[in-house]
This record gives structure tokens, C-alpha cells and sequence, in this order.
């Protein structure tokens, strides 16, 4: 798109796989937005060829209401190019993403939209609610549950050491879903790296916070995460964490970069890496690959090491249980 961007325009953008179950709540959080006064709204559905009926329902509610546009990908390409394909289609000067088995209150893009403008902010996020899908408003955590009282702001170095091998699972920074001023971004219209399916929000956020943005994590403003159950083995493998390894090893070699940044990059680098590595050995068993899991131990020695040492516990606890 060639126009300047509408710096009083926001676009939520929902991408959706075979999430029928789910997609209408979200896109219907999404509508009930209060925004600032002089502010629009545009949400935008983008299909990654789902093979269950939830296009349908995306585009029987895009007939019902001028402010939601469902496109649909021609052949399957991940969440970052669905994003893409959305923004790629908007002017909106901010955007937040939303993913389908997820919901927002209604207040909390016009809270986070304030705290952004009267902070002269690139982007903010706010402490995620944590639910589950059988109780999805009942809040469980917070995504930071140590997180202190107030805004936190983000450096490179602090976000990258909050994104791996933290004390709470599934407590890492990467999930956090910000609202973004595209007008600020080197990659605007489409921000988002398409050759991660895995990590793929990582990557942008961390990027963005080595260009220099200026960056707060406030408190919960209403972001509900609907924790399903096994998602989190459905959605990862080995070549994912061997994209995002390399990623981090590019980043921590940008010239110039703040040593403590480069430190933290290098170590999620090292961490990816060992997460490669046992995904390899779990992707191999699985698909009966012998070479696969052989290539586990080609990563480094310390993730050669964590693999024999994992093994090994988990040799030793089947056989301490029988």
C-alpha cells in the first residue's frame, strides 16, 4: 500500500487456522472496542487455509459489520504471513495483534492506545490474563506473575533474558501482544519475518527494541490467553527452534548492539539451540527417523550434552517405575 499510514486508525488482526470454535468470540471481543475520541477501528481476519467452516463464520460476520474484513490465504504460510497479508492490506498508523482462541475486554485498546500517546511510546503491551478453554474468564495468573506494580520498561537485553528458561512456564515475554505504531517501524507495512511459524513475535519485538523503540509492559488491561490443552507440543519442532537459534545468532552480531543485549541473545541462542536439539530426538522417535535424530547432536556440545542428560533422566525414571 502506497498511502501514508492513518495515525487514527487501529487494525486488529486475527489470524486463523481451523479455530471454528473459536474465532467468533474473538472477532467479536475485537468489534466491542472503545477506542479514543477521532479514532478507527478496522479487524481483519486472515484464513490460513482452514479446512473446518470458520471462514465461513468470519465471512458471515464481515457481511454484519463495516469494520471487519475475512481474507483468505491461498495456500498455508503460517501466522507471520497471515499478519502480513492483513497489514499489507491496511493504512491503520497502529495495529495489535489477536489470535483466534483468544478474547480482549472492551476498554483495553483505548487504555493502552492512552498510555501509549501520552507517553510518546512505539509500542505497549500489557500483563496477559491467563485462562483456561473450559473456564476461559476465569483468570488463573498473570503471564508475568512476579511482574511489579506499574509500567516496566523494555530493553533489549531485559526482554530477550524474559523470553526463555524463566521460573514460571509459559511465562515468556513473547507471548505479550502489544499495540504498534507502524509509523515507527522500518518494516510497517509488513512487519512480521515469514519464515517463522514458531518465535515469530520474539523476533519482531526484540528487533524493534534494538532499532531503539521505546517500549512499556503496564498492567493487565484485559488481553485474555486461553491456554489449550497440548498446544504447545502441536506448535513447535525442531526446524522452529533451529530458525529462531539462528535468528538470535544474527541479532547478537548486529553492529553495535549493547553488550548486554548481545549476551542475552547469545544465550537464547544457546537455549534455542538446545530445545532444537531435543525436538530433533522427539521428532525423530515419532517419525521413526534415525538420521533425524542423529542431528540432534550437531548443534553444539552444550546441547549435545543437554540431550544425553535428558535422555538419560528419562531412562532412569522409567526404569525406577517399574
Amino acid at each position: 500500500m502506497s498511502a501514508g499510514f492513518d495515525p487514527h486508525k487501529i487494525a486488529i488482526v486475527i489470524p486463523l487456522f481451523n479455530d471454528a470454535a473459536n474465532i467468533e468470540r474473538a472477532i467479536t471481543s475485537a468489534l466491542q472496542q472503545k477506542l479514543p475520541e477521532g479514532f478507527d477501528l478496522e479487524v481483519i481476519v486472515v484464513d490460513d487455509c482452514s479446512t473446518d467452516d470458520g471462514f465461513e463464520i468470519a465471512t458471515r460476520l464481515a457481511g454484519a459489520h463495516a469494520h471487519l474484513t475475512a481474507l483468505r490465504q491461498d495456500q498455508n504460510q503460517g501466522p507471520s504471513a497471515a499478519r502480513n497479508t492483513a497489514l499489507a492490506q491496511s493504512n491503520a498508523g497502529w495495529f495489535t495483534p489477536l489470535d483466534s482462541d483468544d478474547f480482549i475486554a472492551p476498554d483495553r485498546i483505548m487504555k493502552l492506545m492512552n498510555v501509549a500517546r501520552e507517553s510518546n511510546l512505539d509500542w505497549v503491551a500489557d500483563n496477559l490474563l491467563i485462562s483456561r478453554e473450559d473456564t476461559p474468564t476465569k483468570v488463573e495468573r498473570t503471564l508475568w506473575p512476579e511482574k511489579p506494580e506499574g509500567h516496566v520498561e523494555l530493553s533489549a537485553a531485559f526482554f530477550a533474558n524474559r523470553c526463555f528458561d524463566v521460573d514460571t512456564p509459559r511465562s515468556e515475554l513473547g507471548f505479550l501482544k502489544p499495540v504498534i505504531n507502524r509509523t515507527r517501524l522500518s518494516s510497517g507495512l509488513q512487519p512480521y519475518r515469514e519464515d517463522l511459524r514458531f518465535g515469530e513475535d520474539f523476533e519482531l519485538y526484540t528487533r524493534t527494541l534494538l532499532d531503539g523503540a521505546k517500549a512499556w509492559l503496564v498492567d493487565p488491561c484485559g488481553y485474555y490467553l486461553v491456554q489449550r490443552a497440548g498446544s504447545a507440543s502441536h506448535s513447535q519442532n525442531g526446524r522452529d527452534h533451529r530458525r529462531l537459534a539462528k535468528i538470535s545468532r544474527e541479532m547478537s552480531r548486529r553492529e553495535g548492539i549493547h553488550p548486554e543485549a548481545r549476551k542475552a541473545l547469545q544465550k537464547h541462542c544457546a537455549y534455542s539451540e538446545k530445545e532444537a536439539a531435543m525436538w530433533s530426538i522427539i521428532d525423530g522417535v515419532r517419525d521413526k527417523n534415525p538420521r533425524l535424530m542423529l542431528s540432534a547432536f550437531g548443534y553444539s556440545l552444550p546441547a549435545s550434552i543437554h540431550v544425553i542428560t535428558q535422555v538419560t533422566q528419562t531412562a532412569i525414571r522409567k526404569l525406577s517405575s517399574k
